[in-house]
Order: structure tokens, then C-alpha cells, then sequence
């Protein structure tokens, strides 16, 4: 299963890539939102089962970042990793994620979350046949709040 770690410091990239690595899943790295979208837009793009992204990085937030990638691909799998409780970021950012994660973070909290996001991603595929733009209504798969997909909050 592939992951797109967007951050702008290289060591937390590296890190959060071989903590994903260690689980037997690839990763491709970005060092800003906007090289993200770069990628995002071209004819070399590979959709990842999710996004994980620093909310406070050089340039675009990672918020901002979703934002765009939704416009796109509103059913894109993404999760903040920040220092800051998303709650305290801005008061609309859980309709555009799957999940956040709080910096510091144990790993077992960032193994769950990979976990729940495969499986999120094998049920919609399982109903579709490919990678989804399209996800079910039926999810039994969240940990931090309930999915944006199926509370009519997704943008």
C-alpha cells in the first residue's frame, strides 16, 4: 500500500516514511504542499491509499493542500500530523480529514491509524474494484471522529 508523507523537514519525512516502511508499506515523499500538487496534477501520479501531512509547513498549509487535492478527488483519504490539536487550528478542518495525529505521537497510535485506513481503502475497493473516488456509506472504520464521507460534510 502506498502513503504521500508531505512535510517540509526532511527528518520527519524520514522518520514517519520508515515507521510506514517498517509495516511493509511504501511511501513517496514531499517537501511542500505545493510540490504535492505538482505531482497531484501530473500524468505521473499515483493515487495513495491516504495523505499524511504537516498542517504548519513553508508556503500552503496542509489543510490548504486537502482543500486543493478534494477539489480533484473529494474522496482522497488524508490525515494531519501536527503539534497543535486540529481543533485548535481551525474549527473546520475535521470535515476535510480522515483523521489527525497529534505530534508527539507513540507508534502504535500511527500503526492503528495506517491499519484503519487500509482497511478503509480494501472495503472500497472491495465494492469498486479500484483505488476509490467513491466511498461507501457504510464505514465502521473510524477512530477520532466520525468519517466526513458519510456525515454530508465532505467538501
Amino acid at each position: 500500500m502506498l502513503f504521500h508523507i508531505v512535510d517540509d523537514l526532511p527528518e520527519l519525512r524520514d522518520i514517519l516514511s520508515s515507521l510506514i516502511a517498517s509495516k511493509g508499506h511504501d511511501t513517496k515523499q514531499f517537501d511542500s504542499a505545493e510540490s504535492y500538487l505538482k505531482y497531484f496534477n501530473s500524468a505521473a501520479f499515483i493515487a495513495p491509499v491516504a495523505i499524511l501531512s504537516d498542517y504548519m509547513m513553508t508556503g500552503k498549509t496542509g489543510l490548504q493542500l486537502i482543500k486543493a487535492v478534494r477539489e480533484k478527488s473529494p474522496y482522497q483519504k488524508a490525515v494531519i500530523v501536527s503539534g497543535t490539536p486540529c481543533s485548535e487550528l481551525d474549527a473546520s478542518i475535521e470535515a476535510y480529514l480522515c483523521y489527525s495525529l497529534n505530534k508527539p505521537y507513540h507508534m502504535q497510535e500511527l500503526f492503528d491509524l495506517l491499519d484503519v485506513l487500509i482497511q478503509c481503502e480494501q472495503s472500497c475497493q472491495r465494492q469498486t474494484g479500484r483505488h476509490t473516488d467513491f466511498c461507501h456509506t457504510d464505514c465502521s472504520h473510524g477512530l477520532d471522529h466520525p468519517c466526513p464521507f458519510h456525515s454530508g460534510d465532505s467538501k
